[in-house]
């Protein structure tokens, strides 16, 4: 044992815990750095293509359909083929498509590298907490995981906010370029972690996926994860033009306001797992969900930016709770292949992240914020209701 991590038996030499877990938050902050760093930079690519917004929102179509679609697929492959193998083959193939999308001519080609950059930026995340699941003992894995995802968040969270300040005062090719530097970079350091080991007797992917969600903690956190995803993310999806229309802030000062997310998760990420030891998972889960909760309430009822500001604290700390809980359970749904239960609770919080998104698209073409926000309050109640059902400890 090695700071609180196994040593790999593979004759590899010896990482520390800390060390691990940092060079597995790099490539997670990569991961969600390029996952996000589209959306403020998205009117300077139509600008400097000539074509409209929504035409240009096929870059993110194109990006999100492939990252979405192979999460299960990298964490089965992760799980066959060994973790930080296939890891560090999505880091090559994200500084690749990264770099390329830097040096785009055409509108057409930065799509096709955007989905290329997809394909291997879907399950970074997935087979890092995988590894993690791996070499962590279990008493210490939700404090990894915390780590690991505020980590997640904050690269979510400054993309956003230097994205957008790059692409106005440099050049928005300047985001990619640094993106597939810091890959490359990250992809070095990765030379010295160990190779976890590999299961080789498990049934084909569908029979798989099949097993692993039918399996008696499958059945519960992954329908969890969905709506997760859904009422959180969802509701983050629109927490910046609400800032914009009901606030009055700049889209300079949203950008500061939504940054904070990612801050929150950050450092929660450090507490969650002594929280989560005291309280235990179930009221982990529904502290997380009542912190949202809150959230929902204020911006609901007090459109003031400082209640505002609180809102984004409590709905980044509730995010991590929820998740890291989460993440922290898939890895006894299938002990042997902790990379696709991993990737499986990926897909449910983008898949329901997506559909949160579109429900609340078309909730706000006929209702107000205010409207929406009291929807997902109503979401979350159940979403704690059906958490104190369950026995996850």
């Amino acid at each position: 044992m090695v700071d609180g991590f196994q040593t790999p038996s593979s004759g590899s030499s010896a990482v520390s815990g800390r060390d691990f877990a940092s060079i597995l938050g790099v490539a997670g902050f990569l991961s969600a750095a390029d996952n996000w760093v589209v959306a403020p930079i998205l009117p300077a690519i139509a600008t400097g293509f000539g074509v409209s917004i929504p035409m240009a929102g096929a870059i993110i179509t194109a990006y999100l359909i492939p990252y979405g679609v192979m999460q299960p697929v990298c964490g089965f492959a992760g799980d066959r083929c060994g973790k930080i193998r296939v890891l560090k083959t999505m880091i090559a193939g994200l500084a690749l498509g990264t770099g390329a999308c830097a040096l785009a001519g055409s509108f057409s080609m930065l799509c096709l590298w955007r989905a290329v950059t997809g394909l291997f930026a879907s399950g970074i995340v997935a087979v890092s907490l995988a590894s993690i699941g791996d070499f962590a003992p279990p008493q210490e894995r939700q404090a990894y995981v915390g780590r690991f995802m505020g980590m997640v968040f904050l690269g979510q969270g400054l993309s956003v906010g230097l994205g957008g300040a790059l692409a106005r005062f440099v050049n928005w090719r300047i985001t990619f370029a640094i993106l597939a530097i810091v890959s490359c970079g990250a992809l070095c350091r990765m030379r010295r972690l160990p190779e976890s080991r590999r299961n080789r007797e498990s049934r084909p992917f569908f029979s798989e996926t099949l097993r692993v969600c039918l399996t008696p903690k499958g059945k519960v956190i992954f329908p969890l994860a969905l709506l997760t995803g859904w009422l959180l993310l969802g509701g983050y999806s629109y927490l910046g033009a609400y800032l914009h229309t009901e606030t009055g802030l700049s889209f300079f000062q949203v950008g500061l306001v939504v940054m904070c997310f990612g801050f929150a998760c950050l450092g929660s990420g450090t507490r969650v797992g002594a929280v989560s030891r005291k309280l235990g998972r179930r009221n982990t889960l529904i502290a997380g969900a009542g912190l949202a909760l809150l959230a929902t309430l204020l911006l609901a009822f007090i459109p003031l930016w400082p209640a505002s500001l609180l809102a984004t604290l409590c709905l980044g700390v509730g995010y991590l709770g929820i998740q890291s809980t989460l993440a922290t359970i898939a890895f006894e749904v299938a002990p042997e292949s902790k990379g696709l239960p991993s990737a499986l609770i990926g897909l449910g919080l983008f898949g329901g992240g997506g559909l949160g998104t579109a429900t609340g698209g078309w909730l706000l073409s006929f209702e107000s914020y205010q409207t929406l926000w009291l929807t997902l309050a109503a979401g979350l109640v159940g979403f704690i209701i059906l958490s104190a059902g369950q026995k996850l400890d």
